[in-house]
């Protein structure tokens, strides 16, 4: 396996966006692999801090996938070079499991990443575009990021993009009584854990989160004492009524308008912009206007640095218990290759009886290889 990543450690969020794929160019990619003799299948991870490829094939199959992807996304391929990282092998099975364990992620030990690389490998299944190699490597990646969150002490600390961007909310409304919040997209994935926050907070808050899907039937969608549902095409109605204005929506569209805004911003209230989403949705132009504050995805993360020193010695352990796994998958990998290259070995190898196979390594591995097989051998 094979990995290519833009994320949050080497690039900022104006240069994640410009390479994020929305589902339609991973559509468009998935079917390129597809067609091409190189690549055997891939994954496509999309977050707001990272975009990764995660991939299998030959020797040229790392060239294949950039190609693909600049063509996609028509850009310069040396640009695209620049940025990236790219991971072979060895290194891209323990980078997918320090991703998937929230050891990579801009709030360290963030948990909502476990669903955003299980859906994003699932998106990949259905299209029949994973294989033996990527089934098992992330099935082996999910498996060991739900003991994490389970068990570690990391994950239980109240620490993710929801809580943060929901305490900044809540500093900025610090002297308000009654604080009126306005969520853009709560009904997606990040939005929907925000207004949960925000409405367990345990403080008197308003919320009104919008949707494009809104229906008044809806019980998805029912109205509560502090939560009001309203349709998208109504966002700017509310910018006068809120303290905090949130956008987590996965639109290639701007969802506000510095020209737009200024018409509902002259009482002289100070008013905070939150963007969450990667291509940006708010202008940047609006963190101009004098009553205005606005705060991208990056000042949620330097906020998560703030905090991660708290979590730093929970995941030195979890890093090595991250290390262990994917050694271990490497094996399955290995051990699966030999049995499926060497039929006759294998068949060779079932007439021999146990004792055989120890003088064999015996002459054949090294002193401290050969004393772990004993020692192992011990134990049974």
């Amino acid at each position: 396996m094979h990995c290519i990543s833009i994320n949050h450690k080497n690039n900022n969020a104006k240069v994640r966006e410009k390479y994020a794929l929305d589902n339609e160019e991973q559509e468009r990619f998935l079917e390129l692999v597809r067609a091409s003799e190189n690549i055997s299948g891939a994954v496509l991870l999309m977050t707001c801090n990272r975009c990764e490829i995660y991939f299998t094939g030959n020797k040229y199959s790392i060239d294949e996938a950039e190609k693909i992807f600049v063509k996609i996304k028509e850009c310069d391929i040396d640009s695209f070079r620049e940025v990236s990282m790219r991971y072979d092998k060895k290194s891209s099975i323990k980078h997918l499991y320090m991703v998937v364990c929230g050891l990579d992620s801009a709030v360290l030990g963030e948990v909502e990443i476990i669903r955003q690389v299980k859906t994003a490998y699932l998106f990949s299944k259905e299209r029949n575009m994973t294989n033996s190699e990527l089934n098992i490597v992330f099935q082996g990646a999910l498996g060991i990021a739900k003991d994490v969150a389970d068990s570690s002490d990391m994950t239980r600390l109240p620490i993710s993009v929801g809580t943060l961007t929901m305490g900044a909310a809540l500093r900025f409304c610090e002297d308000v009584e009654e604080p009126h919040i306005l969520i853009v997209g709560a009904s997606g994935d990040i939005g929907s854990i925000i207004m949960k926050d925000l409405s367990d907070c345990g403080k008197d808050v308003k919320i009104v989160g919008t949707s494009r899907k809104h229906r008044k039937d809806s019980i998805e969608f029912a109205d509560t004492e502090n939560i009001k549902w309203v349709h998208y095409d109504k966002r700017y109605e509310y910018i006068e009524w809120a303290d905090v204005i949130i956008s987590a929506t996965t639109s290639p569209h701007y969802t506000f308008l510095a020209k737009n805004i200024c018409k509902y911003v002259n009482d002289g209230r100070k008013r905070l912009f939150i963007d969450l989403a990667v291509p940006r949705d708010i202008e940047e132009e609006v963190g101009k206007i004098s009553s205005c504050t606005l705060h991208d995805i990056d000042y949620i993360k330097e906020l998560a640095r703030e905090n991660n020193d708290k979590r730093v010695n929970e995941a030195k352990k979890i890093e090595i218990l991250v290390k262990k796994k994917s050694e271990e998958i490497e094996k399955v990998l290995i051990f699966r290759d030999f049995v499926e290259n060497n039929e006759s070995k294998m068949e060779y190898l079932k007439n021999k009886d146990a004792a055989w196979l120890l003088y064999y390594l015996r002459e054949h591995v090294d002193f401290d290889s050969f004393k772990k097989i004993l020692y192992t051998l011990e134990d049974k």
